[in-house]
């Protein structure tokens, strides 16, 4: 399965997916809703609002990072198409940390590398762990 990382400004712009795909589609507030492409190949959104912040600073509350119940939701939604899909496409605002964190989670369990995530990016580290946590507490007992 191949993991695909935009900033919000190129997945508003890019020619949609031509294979059996999946969007994350991450933002920094509600009502903040990215123009995704249409396809017929998207096989679902998952539409998530988190800063990109690893502890609450600045007037923002603790709700307003990610948390076990997003990297729920993540590892349902695309563990839940797992079998009909080819790619994960992520996106968040800059494209540089919470989509590569998410995308660097998912391949690290999924394919078992990481690695190109983290060459490139800077992934947010409180998603990545939270991710790969709520994996293992909760998921590790699927085979790969």
């Amino acid at each position: 399965m191949e993991m695909f990382v935009y900033s919000r400004a190129a997945i508003e712009r890019v020619p949609p997916h031509d294979v059996p795909h999946v969007i994350i589609s991450i933002t920094s507030s509600r009502s903040d809703r990215a123009r995704l492409p249409p396809s017929e190949h998207c096989r679902g959104v998952l539409r998530l609002t988190f800063l990109d912040a690893d502890q609450a600073v600045d007037g923002h509350a603790e709700e307003d990072l990610f948390s076990a119940e997003q990297a729920d939701q993540i590892w349902d939604f695309v563990l839940g198409q797992r079998g009909a899909i080819a790619r994960v496409v992520v996106h968040c605002d800059a494209g540089v940390s919470r989509s590569p964190a998410v995308a660097a989670a998912l391949a690290k369990t999924l394919t078992g590398s990481d690695a190109q995530f983290f060459a490139r990016y800077r992934p947010n580290m409180r998603v990545y762990r939270t991710l790969m946590n709520r994996y293992h507490e909760r998921l590790g007992g699927f085979a790969e």
